[in-house]
This record gives structure tokens, sequence and C-alpha cells, in this order.
């Protein structure tokens, strides 16, 4: 069993919380930022401008793809569903997923 620590708390970490800190991590951390590991994070940072449809669909398929990155280490986050809102001048993500037999949400 993976264990991490919250970003937020300091405190150790494991199962689906793990999970979602990870994957949190890396729907925020921009695609080539990390010094030794260019490949980690993803697109989605980049997103900016109006909280449109158009937006909406580019934000969702951006998800998509960092989970699907193998560098992101997210093969054991399994059936995402992404649910992204528009919500006056931004979005709302969540994000449902199963990790373990769980059914887990992260909201963003």
């Amino acid at each position: 069993m993976q264990q991490g620590i919250d970003p937020e708390t300091g405190l150790t970490v494991s199962g689906g919380k793990q999970a979602a800190c990870r994957l949190a991590k890396a729907i925020t951390t921009q695609l080539g930022s990390r010094e030794k590991r260019r490949k980690v994070g993803g697109e989605y940072r980049k997103l900016m401008g109006l909280a449109n449809e158009h937006n909406r669909m580019k934000a969702i398929n951006r998800i998509h793809r960092i989970i699907a990155n193998p560098a992101n280490d997210l093969s054991d986050i399994v059936k995402p569903e992404v649910d992204i809102r528009i919500h006056g001048t931004g979005f709302r993500t969540q994000i449902y997923y199963t990790y373990n037999g769980q059914s887990e949400v992260l909201e963003l």
C-alpha cells in the first residue's frame, strides 16, 4: 500500500486519500515544470480565458489526458468521470473514480 503526505495538513495519508492527493498534484502541476521529471503533470493549468462551454470541454479532455499519462503514475485510478460545471467566472471540478474497488470523489 502506498503512503504519502497530505500537502494541506502535513499528515501521512494512505488509501483513497493518498490517491486523491496524487491526482490533485498531477492536475495542478504544469507539464514541464518539474526539473527532473518533465513529463509529470498536464496542461490543465494553462487553460485560461472565459468560463464557456468550449473551455469546459477542453478542461475535461486535459484531465483525462493527465490520468492516462503514465508519467503521473495514476494507473490505479480507474473509471474516472470528470464533472466540470461553470460556476460564476470559473469552473467547479469534481472527479469521480474508483480506487481499490471503492468509489471516491475529488473536488478542486
